[in-house]
């Protein structure tokens, strides 16, 4: 056969023996060519998954560094428009006391941070200081039980005090009834305080809780700011830290 295969012959049964031994080989050499093409299609798509893998987490690293950078550029053009002494700040950890609801920054009194220094950010206030360390200190957020804070809601000038109510929303308590308060109205620091400077952001009217029978209103606000993820802060200097 192999004879007649490989001969110069070329009568007609030689050719039709030719024809058919190549077509009995096609056959035979299928299954091989099958096995070897799914071998080399498998070794392509895994290493378009490693491609595509690669891509994705350089998107996300290019995605990461965009909204890193637009975050610091917000910070510094808060910084620079404020009138405000700010001390720029990071934050380290959360709290180390379990019952005040609290983070730790890297700033102490050797950079002029006092107690009761305001802390927030360009959103708006998110606590004060409340234990001033050397090179750190505790700063109490506006989502502890026991903070309070002396608000005003714009434009209309009502005033209340400001205290945690969850899920990043606050109530106003001691709204007089008559207070024409709408929902998306602005929620400011009202300057009573002598810890916090008149003005200061803090939220937005979110809703309005008007009882049969009450002398008050109770309004919720909207704290824009995340408070689970805060990276950076400011403390706001006052005259006497920053002649320290």
């Amino acid at each position: 056969s192999f004879s007649l295969l490989f001969t110069d012959a070329s009568t007609k049964n030689v050719e039709l023996f030719r024809s058919r031994v190549i077509d009995i080989f096609s056959s035979l050499y299928k299954p091989v060519t099958w096995i070897k093409y799914s071998y080399t299609l498998d070794k392509e798509n895994t290493l378009l998954r490693e491609k595509v893998l690669q891509l994705s987490l350089q998107v996300s690293s290019m995605q990461f560094l965009e909204s890193e950078n637009q975050r610091l550029q917000n910070l510094l053009s808060f910084q620079r428009e404020n009138q405000l002494t700010l001390l720029p700040s990071k934050v380290i950890n959360k709290g180390i006391l379990p019952n005040i609801n609290s983070l730790t920054i890297d700033v102490g009194k050797k950079a002029g941070v006092l107690n009761n220094d305001p802390v927030l950010t360009p959103k708006g206030v998110i606590g004060k200081v409340l234990i001033s360390g050397e090179t750190s200190s505790m700063v109490q957020l506006i989502k502890d039980i026991n903070y309070r804070l002396s608000v005003r809601i714009l434009p209309n000038g009502s005033t209340g005090i400001l205290r945690w109510y969850g899920n990043n929303k606050c109530q106003i308590r001691e709204v007089q009834k008559n207070a024409l308060v709408r929902v998306g109205d602005g929620v400011v620091t009202s300057g009573f305080s002598n810890i916090y400077p008149k003005d200061l952001p803090v939220g937005t009217v979110s809703g309005i809780i008007d009882k049969m029978g009450s002398f008050e209103k109770i309004i919720l606000v909207q704290i824009t700011e995340d408070i689970e993820s805060l990276l950076d802060v400011f403390v706001v200097l006052g005259e006497s830290n920053v002649s320290n």
